[in-house]
């Protein structure tokens, strides 16, 4: 082996290891350092995309992937990675081409299959992609990522027993063993599967965001019924929401260590555990029963509540938010009085659009959900995007349209006008991918119609 290679080696070995412990600038640096001295290296291109794509540089990562095939235009693993760099770009059919490019070259590896589904996913082609999923874990059972995907689609399409099994394998993905290793103690408890709750004590933990905990609240009522002192452990600024549920023997904020219990369960398995197939699913509807009212300007116009924004910590944040501009029309109808219920940096674009005039803003009136629950009550509408507040106000049985992008989260359904899950709720979609001005439209007729408000559109 000449010297040149082996250096060349040396440094690709060095960018993996820290690949592998999540260290991707130092990644990065050490793949071009390997590139100096041989710029023809497929592989070093190769991995130099991916270790990009980790740091969502996904334009450079594509340059890389594209050289990479030019030098070695028969390895699969490259076409597969640039369809993943080129689906998080939202270029769908580009990404399908490669990832079938890939499938061709090596029908044998279950990332093609499970990379490719997830594009059919996001183009909304459900079939597709359920049939992509399958074939991976033909090759490779224990595929998590198929697994967990498959599940979304099955329970997007209301196969609900089978998506909640599938759903369970949340647990091994990577995303989660931090949070797994985080609550070790709660972890390493015994799981309730179902058995006797006569006299026993279950801890019902939130794993997810708050609209994943406001979602699954009802199924507490079910363990209480089954005989169980039902203990929540959730996330600050949810505690007075959930003490007022008769359901709840007690409330703990995951700052405080939660106390001995006979059994354990995640918030997100309730569904799998208590109600398969979702026959009991609005039993106790609605299952937040707010009875005070928040002080609000005394008006006689239409009270509306509007938030635009959404916590920037998922994937699909960009997709399901939208500019506060297109509430304009709302915000300066005398006939309606606009409430911004929007917290975070979002909140400011009522000053950066110059709309402080037009919409009423509550952000420092919200100090946790029971606050904007009582906000809520005392709204006749609210409008929001597909974030806590859409649970929150839908779990009231609040009067709440959600504006959804054109493929949403699997709880939202495909088709539904009406909320499997909060039958107060209705749902407006994109028609196309980030058509925003077409759910307005919907928005502003139903306004119409509903409110007798002509001439909002």
């Amino acid at each position: 082996m000449s010297h040149l290679k082996q250096q060349v080696d040396d440094l690709l070995e060095k960018g993996v290891r820290f690949y592998n412990i999540h260290e991707y600038n130092d990644s990065v640096v050490a793949f071009k350092q390997s590139l100096v001295l041989n710029e023809n290296c497929s592989k070093c291109w190769s991995n130099l995309g991916a270790s990009l794509s980790k740091l969502e540089q996904y334009l450079d990562a594509i340059e890389c992937y594209k050289k990479a095939i030019h030098l070695s235009p028969d390895y699969a693993g490259t076409y597969t990675n640039l369809g993943n760099a080129l689906n998080k770009l939202g270029e769908y059919e580009q990404a399908i081409y490669f990832h079938l490019k890939a499938i061709n070259l090596d029908a044998t590896s279950a990332n093609h299959y499970a990379n490719c589904g997830s594009v059919y996913k996001n183009l909304g082609r459900l079939d597709k992609a359920e049939l992509m999923y399958k074939k991976a874990l033909s090759i490779e059972p224990e595929h998590v990522n198929a697994h967990f995907d498959l599940a979304t689609v099955l329970l997007q399409t209301r196969e609900y027993a089978q998506g909640f099994k599938e759903y369970e394998w949340r647990f091994k993905k990577e995303q989660m063993l931090g949070h797994i290793k985080k609550y070790q103690d709660i972890f390493s408890r015994p799981t309730y599967q179902g058995q006797i709750l006569s006299g026993k004590s279950v801890l019902v933990h939130a794993e997810q965001g708050f609209g994943d905990t406001l979602m699954m609240a009802r199924y507490l009522f079910e363990l209480k019924n089954r005989g169980a002192k039902v203990i929540v452990y959730i996330r600050e600024g949810l505690e007075v929401l959930f003490e007022n549920m008769a359901c709840a023997d007690e409330v703990i904020s995951r700052k405080n260590k939660p106390p001995e219990t006979d059994f354990q369960l995640a918030m997100m398995s309730l569904p799998f555990i208590c109600d398969k197939k979702l026959e009991k699913l609005n039993e106790h509807y609605p299952y937040f029963e707010i009875k005070k009212k928040s002080k609000l300007v005394s008006s006689k116009k239409l009270r509306i509540g509007v938030v635009w924004g959404a916590s920037n910590t998922g994937e699909s944040y960009k997709n399901k938010v939208f500019d506060l501009r297109h509430f304009s029309l709302m915000a300066k109808d005398k006939r309606i009085e606009l409430y911004s219920l929007q917290l975070g940096e979002d909140a400011k674009d009522i000053q950066k659009y110059n709309l402080q005039e037009d919409i009423i803003d509550l952000s420092n009136k919200i100090t946790d959900f029971q606050s904007t629950a009582e906000i809520i009550n005392s709204l006749d509408l609210v409008i929001t995007s597909d974030t806590s507040v859409a649970h929150l106000a839908g779990a009231m049985g609040a009067n709440v349209w959600v504006l959804l992008q054109k493929v949403p989260d699997w709880r939202w359904g495909v088709n539904e006008v009406q909320s499997s899950w909060y039958p107060n709720t209705t749902l407006f979609r994109q028609y196309s991918l980030g058509d925003w001005n077409s759910v307005f439209k919907q928005v502003y007729k139903e306004l119409e119609i509903k409110f007798n408000m002509k001439g909002t559109t």
